[in-house]
């Protein structure tokens, strides 16, 4: 996929998500990939913002209209290394119930994320790709909005991974 026909996507996206309440932003910097960032508003009962940020990524794909489309969620930054544990089980446990993408946690940052990639059809008229964009995030965003009150309590409250299903802030398994 041309990167001429990538940041007319994203500019796209951005004028989407600008107008259904979500601050957008496509940012440009020379030798880097463009990138879509947006931030979704009050998430959770934590009413936490996420920052999510997608971008083509850089390689040769089978066919040269195809795109890799990569998001990346940031929940939350700068847990306590003391709750890494419980942290990474809960990202496990969470990633059985996502439809789309999968939770992570990166020790050193303390960062929560969830992270999806997904390839593009360029072929396809503008019409029908920005909506199958929109689906994806609207997708990782609920995921995010059923786990975030319970990571918020893994990450900051130093709760168990079994205490947060116990008060039902997970589902339960089975």
């Amino acid at each position: 996929m041309k990167i001429e026909q990538q940041e007319q996507i994203l500019g796209c996206m951005s004028d989407v998500l600008n107008q259904n309440g979500f601050r957008a932003e496509v940012m440009r910097q020379e030798g880097a990939p463009t990138l879509l960032r947006c931030e979704a508003m009050r998430q959770g009962k934590v009413a936490k913002d996420v920052v999510i940020e997608c971008c083509f990524i850089p390689m040769q794909l089978p066919a040269e209209d195809m795109g890799l489309l990569q998001f990346f969620v940031t929940l939350f930054q700068g847990a306590p290394d003391t709750h890494e544990t419980q942290l990474r089980k809960a990202c496990v446990y969470c990633n059985d119930f996502c439809a789309l993408g999968a939770f992570g946690f990166f020790e050193q940052a303390g960062q929560i994320y969830l992270k999806h990639n997904t390839l593009v059809d360029g072929s396809l008229e503008l019409e029908k790709i920005i909506p199958f964009i929109a689906d994806n995030i609207s997708v990782l965003l609920a995921a995010v909005t059923r786990f975030i009150d319970g990571l918020a309590q893994i990450a900051y409250a130093g709760m168990t991974l079994d205490a947060v299903i116990d008060q039902e802030l997970f589902p339960k398994l089975g």
